[in-house]
This record gives structure tokens, sequence and C-alpha cells, in this order.
């Protein structure tokens, strides 16, 4: 009996200890109106849970903005994972509003369920600033004229130099026209694992999330993977989603481990995407290794159909 009562004890305390890693805070309560409220967002959970952190529209309901937002600030500490972000949230209109409960979630290992935590809600006041009502009204001010800068005519300088080289082009290749031949030689086609291979090459030297440019780091990594997909294997990976993606593969002769790496690689970078996920300098050389690993091992298994094909003729 003296066991069911600490198991159940130590359940309650473990959820409510969960329950508490989901933290938003405000600044302040009360306004005026164009004043800005500063809302702290802490978002903490174990390693061994996948968390998804909300992507918050910039209107939070009829009268509360968003006006600035921090990164998504992501760290590791005592085993467990943070997610922090500020917000800057105004009100153009009086009266008591309520900053919405934000959404997040999360997964557990060896788990594709997610779960759903939601923070509490704010009350925040705004309130109108008094009028001196003895002071006669003022007539509104015009709008004050700017003289033109070097930035609004740029557009015009760089269209009407374009237009003057490509005439120039077009001129100087009539003037130097030459005798083309009736048959082109058609160039060899190109391995999809040899494009592919090189352009991940590529991707390593350009050194993007090295200078802070990880979004666009994981968009070139996860285009290069589903042309090379669509080539490989005849499907519209460009068009589909991570899972359609695993999905359509799944009829190919395609071992699992070769499998997770293309999915780690994929759902890293949907992470890194859309969930605004900063990986470490770790996981993203390792996204990439994982990457050309796949290729390389799909491309031995074509390489092995083709030399079967071979010994039958």
């Amino acid at each position: 009996m003296k066991r069911l009562v600490f198991l159940l004890f130590l359940s309650v305390f473990n959820l409510a200890t969960f329950a508490q890693q989901v933290k938003v805070s405000i600044d302040t309560n009360a306004i005026l109106i164009g004043q800005q409220v500063k809302v702290d967002i802490d978002y903490q959970l174990p390693k061994d849970k996948q968390g998804y952190f909300p992507i918050l529209p910039d209107s939070l309901g009829p009268n509360l903005e968003i006006v600035e937002r921090s990164k998504i600030d992501t760290s590791f500490l005592d085993g467990n994972t943070r997610f922090y972000q500020q917000l800057k949230v105004t009100a153009f209109d009086s009266g008591y509003f309520v900053l919405p409960a934000f959404p997040f979630g999360y997964i557990n290992k060896d788990d594709s369920l997610m779960q759903r935590i939601v923070s509490d809600p704010h009350l925040i006041s705004v309130f109108t600033v008094d009028a001196d009502t003895t002071q006669p009204i003022k007539p509104l001010v015009g709008p004050i004229p700017e003289p033109y800068t070097l930035m609004e005519f740029l557009p015009w300088i760089i269209f009407i130099m374009a237009a003057a080289a490509l005439i120039f082009t077009a001129f100087y290749f009539y003037r130097k026209k030459k005798k083309k031949p009736l048959f082109k030689k058609e160039e060899p086609k190109i391995p999809a694992h040899e494009k592919a291979l090189d352009n991940l090459a590529r991707l390593r030297l350009k050194k993007l999330w090295q200078a802070g440019k990880v979004k666009d780091y994981y968009s070139e990594l996860t285009d290069i993977l589903r042309i090379y997909i669509e080539e490989r294997y005849q499907i519209i990976a460009l068009e589909m989603t991570t899972t359609e993606i695993v999905g359509g593969l799944s009829i190919q002769p395609i071992n699992r481990e070769v499998m997770q790496k293309l999915k780690g690689s994929l759902e890293l970078a949907d992470l890194v995407k859309f969930a605004k996920v900063k990986p470490s300098a770790l996981e993203n050389d390792t996204c990439l290794n994982m990457a050309i690993d796949f290729v390389n091992e799909t491309k031995a298994i074509a390489e092995a159909k083709e030399e079967e094909v071979g010994d039958v003729e």
C-alpha cells in the first residue's frame, strides 16, 4: 500500500513538474495606447523529447499586435532543451484585452503522437491618454515632402543600363553571327547521384550555416535530396512533404538504416524551416553527411541492378 501511494505521488509530481515547463510572462499588465508589453516565452522539456515551438501570427486577436519578436533561442542545460523567445506586443485601442494561451507540442521518444501543452492567458489593460479639453483643437499637420534619394532612382538606372547592355549584346552577335552545325552533338547525361554528390560538396564549401544562414543551408540541402530522389526513383519529391517522400520510397528496396538517414535529414530541415529550431554545429554537419550517405548507398543499389541486367543479356 505504501509503495502504491509513493508511485501515485511520484507520477503526480512528474506531471506537475512537466506542466511548469511552459512559462509565458509579461513585464506589465497595464499600458497606454501604443505602448508595448514585453512577453517572455520560456519552453523547457527533457532532451529525449522533441519539442515544437508555436509559430505565432502578427495579430493576437482583434486588438493585440506583435510589433517585434526575437529569434527563437535554443539551449541545452542539465538534460533539458530550452526554447526562449521575447515578443513586444501593443494595442491601438483602449480596453481590457486577453493575451491568448499559446499551444506548444512535443513528441516522446519512439512515439509519433504529438502531445500538446497550453500556456496560461494574461489580461492586459490599455488606457487612453488624458486630453486637455480646455485647449482649442489644433489642425492636422500635412505631410512633409522629402527630397528624392538615389535609392529611388536606382531601379530605373539599373533598368536603363540592363536594356542598353542587352541591345549592345544583340547587335554584337548579329554582326559576329556564325553558322551553326545542323546536328548538335548531344551531351552525355550526368547520373543523378553524381550531380547530387557534386551539389552537396558545393553546399559544404559555401559554409552557409557557419555564416548564420541556417535556413538557407537546410533549404538548399533538401532541394538537392528531393531532385536526386525525383531523378533516381521518378517520384515528384519536390512537391511532396517529408512523410509523403518516406511513404513513396517505402516500396523501393532501400534498407531501414538508409531510410532513417534520409528521414532524419528531412525532418531536421523541416524543424529549421517551419519551427525556427536552431540545430547545433554537430547536427548541421551530421545532416549533410547523412544526405551524402543516402545518395552513396542508394547509388550502389542502382549500380548493382545495372550489373544484373548486363549479366542476363
